[in-house]
Order: structure tokens, then sequence, then C-alpha cells
């Protein structure tokens, strides 16, 4: 099979971990091949020109005019995700998009409808999905190991106090810059609603949220001094879901914690999982039916889920995010080669990012609760 022609749009951080790990992987090494990119950026723009046989292009519409291309890989900030993945869903280009999806539902049907039309694999660049103890949550439930699924938990606590300081250091006193994150709200950037959907679900079968109460504040601010202003500091969501299983997620953009938590519980009828720091071991208790024991606790037995014993359901992959960013671009280039929809597709991202948005919604009116619409094939 040919190379699948991508083209980057956008070439910071995340672009150059896409471009390495695309190129040395052993997962994703040989399949592709990068022949044109753009940013807006005149700094940036000088480390395309050093990507030998790499065209680079002077805007985005000149990016998609790109000769014998057939994909791109969005890297952009999050106010253009929406506008360049369905620009090149509709001149007939895969899309792997970064999240979060967009930043409003009006472009979440915008996407679904390029998507459909075109024919084309669009991925949701979700990969905290992929993480080995989501996945491996997800296989609990979905294999029935722990029964019908009754809860999730999944927090994101990520300080990005950073994004607003002067080359990305220093203290109150160094001059403040802007940032994207201050464009919406912690829940709507992803990280925590993906994988507890596919927690409960299945990575897939996410399960969809379906109604959510949500709180947010900024007392991460200095001196009460939102520094991430007009987004909140911090903001938590409980959703519910069609079978009225309950999801508590969790988000922070500053947040006095190093280094940045993550983490994944899932709670079935019959037995829990839970692991409060990705990349250390977790806990599974499975239940012997409703047998009760002599100090009146469920009788039962309990594991200690080490990188060893994830490895038995998991097949171990190296690379960034713990490899869960080589499987989420594996399952968009073998759907490419094989004419198949991704895990992560329009809907399927639009259950997420819809899920933010209303979650957003709720924060903003003070804890009323909010429908979320839920999109299905």
């Amino acid at each position: 099979m040919s190379k699948i022609r991508y083209a980057l749009a956008g070439y910071g951080l995340n672009a150059m971990g896409h471009k390495m790990e695309l190129e040395s992987h052993p997962l994703l090494k040989g399949r592709t091949k990068l022949i044109a990119g753009f940013d807006p950026d005149s700094e940036t723009k000088k480390n395309l020109n050093n990507e030998d046989g790499v065209k680079v292009a002077d805007s985005y519409e000149d990016l998609l005019d790109t000769k014998g291309l057939d994909a791109i890989v969005i890297c952009s900030p999050p106010q253009v995700h929406a506008v360049q993945a369905i620009a090149a869903l509709e001149t007939g280009y895969h899309v792997y998009s970064e999240i979060p999806m967009c930043l409003n539902e009006k472009d979440i049907e915008k996407i679904i409808s390029a998507e459909d039309n075109s024919g084309k694999v669009y991925q949701l660049g979700e990969n905290y999905c992929f993480y080995p103890e989501v996945l491996y949550a997800s296989y609990l439930v979905s294999s029935g190991k722990i029964g019908a699924s009754v809860y999730a938990e999944s927090e994101y606590l990520h300080d990005v106090t950073y994004r607003w300081r002067e080359n990305c250091r220093g203290d109150i006193d160094t001059p403040r810059v802007d940032s994207w994150y201050q464009l919406f709200d912690p829940l709507m950037y992803a990280h925590s609603i993906g994988p507890a959907q596919a927690a409960l679900g299945g990575i897939e079968n996410p399960m969809p949220f379906t109604k959510v109460v949500s709180f947010a504040n900024d007392i991460g601010g200095h001196e009460g001094k939102p520094i991430c202003a007009p987004a909140k500091s911090f903001q938590v969501g409980l959703f519910q879901t069609q079978t009225e299983a309950i999801a508590k997620c969790a988000n922070a953009y500053v947040f006095a914690r190093e280094p940045t938590r993550t983490m994944i519980q899932v709670v079935g009828r019959i037995g829990t999982y839970e692991c409060y720091e990705i990349g250390s071991p977790g806990r599974l208790f499975l239940a012997e039916g409703h047998k009760i024991t002599r100090s009146r606790h469920r009788k039962g037995k309990s594991q200690t889920i080490d990188k060893d014993a994830l490895a038995e359901v998991i097949d171990p992959v190296e690379g960034l995010y713990y490899g869960g960013q080589a499987r989420v671009v594996d399952n968009w280039l073998t759907s490419i080669e094989n004419n198949e929809k991704p895990l992560l597709h329009a809907k399927v991202g639009a259950n997420f990012c819809n899920a933010g948005i209303a979650a957003s919604k709720s924060a903003q009116a003070g804890g009323i609760p909010e429908l979320i619409k839920i999109y299905t094939e």
C-alpha cells in the first residue's frame, strides 16, 4: 500500500511530536509521508523551511491546494479546528484533529455533515482515551467482567499558568500574555470527558452523556484575579447517561499540583477499577456475588493492576502519552487504509465536545442542569 501523504496545519510542539512518532514509532513508521505544512507565525515557519522536500504553504488555502495530498493533521489553536477540519473534509482529505473538536454546537453539526458528505476519515485526537489504564477500564466494562457500569470518575488537573507568562515562566511580576485557553472553560478542553465515556461504555462504544450539572470557580487566581479570565480556573461536572450511570469529571487550568494529575475510575455492579494516577498501579476489586464476610464487607478479591497486569490485557505500546498518541494515530491510519470509520469519528467526538459545551453553560448559569444533545449513528 502506498504511503499516506499528509500535511501539518500548525507547526508547534504538538505537530513536531506527531511528525516524530509518524517517522519513527514502530506502529506508524513507513506508513506516511509529510509533503506540506502551514503555520501563520513567521518564526515557526522557519522551522518548516528546514524540512527537506516539504512545501511551506503561504496560507491554509494554499496548503489545501497541495498536489498529491491525502490527509491533514490539524495542530492549530482550537479556535480554528472546526473551520480547518470542515474545509479539509470538503476538499476531499482525511482529517486528524487535535482536541477540542470545536468551540460551539453549530460547528459540531458542520463537521459531522462534512464527514458524512466527504466519505473521508475524521478522527478526533483524544489520545487520553487510549491510555492503557483507560483501555483497561473500557475492557472491564465491554467484557462484562465488572458488570453493567454504574459510575466513572475522570480528572485532568493541569496547571497551565505558564501559558499566561512571557516566555512561559516567571512570577506575578512577569508580563502577562494572552492564550487560547481563555476562550473556553476547562471541561470544554477535554481529556476527562472522553475517557469517562470510554470507561462507561467501552472504547468501541463510548457512552454519551445526556445531562450535566456543573460548577466552576476562579480560586486558582492570584489575590482573586483569575489569570485565565474570562475562562474559569477549575471546573467539575456531574454527568448522567441514558442508562442512569453517573460520571464525575474535573479539569483545571490553574491548580497547585505537580505533576499533572490524570486519573480514571469505573464502578460496575460487581466490580471496581480505580487508578488514581495514570502511569501508576491501580486496583481491581471483583465481588463474589452478594456474599458478605464476617467483617461485614462484600466478599471478593482485590488485585493490584500494575504495568505487567495491564500488559496481559492491553498490548504494551511505548511512546508519547503512555503510547496513547501512537494508538490513536494508528487507529486513524488503519481506518484510512481499510476504508472504515475510526473509533473517535465525528459523532463520537461530538458527544465528547458537546458534553463540555453543556457543562460550561451549566457552570456559567450557576449550576443549572443542562440537557446534552446526543449524536448517534
